[in-house]
């Protein structure tokens, strides 16, 4: 027996070593597999559009995100959300998330016709909404500087494109609330800073100011730039709208996308170092935005600072190169001086684009863009834009496309209604419709009619000049959309019909009157 045993000992002992060799063998191929399955060969890219103020911490997370789940590779873009929204509505742009800087983007964005944006989104990030004062005037609380009565020189951004100058204004509106006449208190304290706002909110920082709104992450980077004077950041005593970085996946991003997007937005309200970039952990019962309120701010806004989205349309059609009798000038130079003088009656911040129209100007189109959208105040900085209206020349023989025209600048500008501002499609022509292969003037009122939206107000202003003109066409065009027709026989009276039409679609209370 104890013989036998020394025999099998060793044969035993091989079997085993087999045997878990085969299992090992087995097991390993198992667990191979298990992991071969899950790496991706064709990974979801999550496309990521970010204010820039918060795309720096995405973009952390997403390297994290993307070097951890082979499934998902996350890639962030930083953009002002203006530019992001413009592509939006447009359809040019559609990333899987969009963040911008404010809810407020969002309403905007839907209001300006991307309907397909969620209302709201989830909070990755804050930043609270403070003054920035100089040392004269460090001590006093947003009332003494800002409220009515207030003697600091204070300044402001465009509100409807800033969230920070927004939050300052419902904040104003908010002290002027307890004052025995709280419209002519709002007035009286918005006024001053109305005057000469910035186009851009880093502006505000150049500018010899008191005072001024901004994001705590903004102070503290300007703050932290050599050279730089310091500023102190106040903050409000009554809850203000921060910037509240929403996060919201477009209706475009695919299945695959819209997990990536939801594994992201685990780990940004999870594991992101806010205070690195300035900014604070998404706090859930931050103050919300009253959106009746704002928009009737912003209403107010645009009444005291006239500022304005027109899109000009000025008639080159052949008729226009027929001399004024008394004057030896064509109807064509009149009307574009009338247009360079008309540029000084808009408030520097009035956004201006200007297309000419006549018949197949642009392949079989009716129109073509002279000056593309741009602030008042670029444009005559530049001087492109007053160049390019003194090169308008009538085209030799040109008919007027005017209804096939009329649709589509109103088309263009509703597509790109501004909330904040007075939005017009302002149209010069010296003639009526010509055009045998346009749409009929039946079908172009029905579809301007369709095109109506009493929260968005976009009247046209139709301004005729000279014997050729359907008075009763301008006017049932303009009648379609809440606007005016202005019209004078003598095409010699083009610059003061002219500037009766300006001074009254941009007549809004509580700045003027209507007549």
């Amino acid at each position: 027996m104890v013989r036998s045993r020394r025999v099998t000992a060793p044969v035993v002992g091989l079997s085993v070593l087999l045997v878990l060799s085969v299992v090992a063998w087995i097991g390993g191929d198992v667990v191979l597999d298990r992991l071969n399955a899950t790496r991706c060969t064709d990974p979801a890219t999550v496309l990521v559009t970010a204010a820039p103020a918060v795309a720096p911490a995405l973009s952390e997370v997403a390297d994290e995100l993307s070097a951890a789940d082979d499934c998902y590779r996350v890639e962030v873009t930083a953009e002002p959300a203006r530019e992001t929204m413009t592509g939006l509505v447009a359809g040019e742009v559609s990333p899987s998330v969009w963040v911008p800087e404010s809810t407020t983007w969002l309403r905007q964005a839907r209001d300006s016709g991307a309907w397909r944006v969620p209302e709201s989104g989830i909070s990755v990030a804050l930043s609270p909404i403070v003054l920035a004062v100089r040392e004269s005037v460090q001590g006093r609380n947003w009332r003494e500087l800002i409220g009515p009565g207030a003697t600091a020189v204070a300044g402001i951004a465009d509100p409807a494109r800033d969230p920070a100058s927004l939050s300052a204004l419902l904040a104003l509106r908010g002290f002027a609330s307890a004052e025995k006449d709280p419209a002519a208190a709002t007035v009286a304290a918005i006024r001053p800073v109305s005057d000469d706002y910035a186009e851009r909110a880093e502006d505000l920082f150049t500018r010899p100011l008191d005072v001024f709104p901004t994001s705590e992450q903004a102070l503290e980077r300007h703050n932290s730039t050599p050279g730089a004077t310091r500023l102190t950041a106040v903050a409000s005593e009554d809850p203000l709208p921060p910037l509240d970085f929403p996060y919201v996946v477009l209706p475009d991003a695919n299945e695959a996308q819209r997990a990536g997007a939801e594994k992201f937005l685990t780990r940004l309200r999870s594991g992101t170092d806010h205070g690195r970039f300035g900014l604070r952990a998404p706090d859930d019962q931050a103050a919300g935005l009253d959106q009746g309120f704002v928009d009737e701010t912003l209403r107010l806004w645009s009444g005291l600072t006239l500022t304005a989205r027109v899109l000009g349309v000025l008639d080159v059609s052949g008729s226009m190169n027929q001399v004024v009798p008394r004057t030896g000038t064509t109807r064509m130079a009149l009307a574009v001086g009338a247009a360079e003088r008309g540029l000084g009656m808009f408030k520097p911040g009035t956004r201006l684009g200007l297309w000419k129209f006549s018949t197949r100007l642009d392949g079989d189109r009716d129109y073509r863009e002279i000056i593309p959208f741009a602030s008042v105040k670029e444009h005559l900085a530049s001087g492109r834009a007053v160049a390019a209206v003194r090169a308008t020349r009538a085209t030799a023989n040109g008919a007027t496309g005017l209804y096939d025209t009329t649709l589509a600048a109103y088309r263009e500008a509703r597509k790109n209604w501004e909330l904040g501002r007075i939005n017009i499609v302002a149209i010069m022509t010296d003639g009526r419709n010509e055009d045998p292969d346009s749409i009929g003037q039946r079908e172009l009122l029905d579809e301007l009619a369709k095109l109506q939206d009493k929260r968005r107000p976009l009247p046209v202003i139709a301004i005729g000049m000279g014997p050729d003109v359907d008075v009763d066409e301008l006017k049932r065009i303009a009648d379609a959309t809440g606007g005016r027709a202005f019209t004078t026989v003598d095409p010699a009276g083009i610059s003061d019909i002219f500037a009766q039409a300006l001074s009254t679609m941009l007549c809004q209370p509580p700045a003027c009157r209507p007549q």
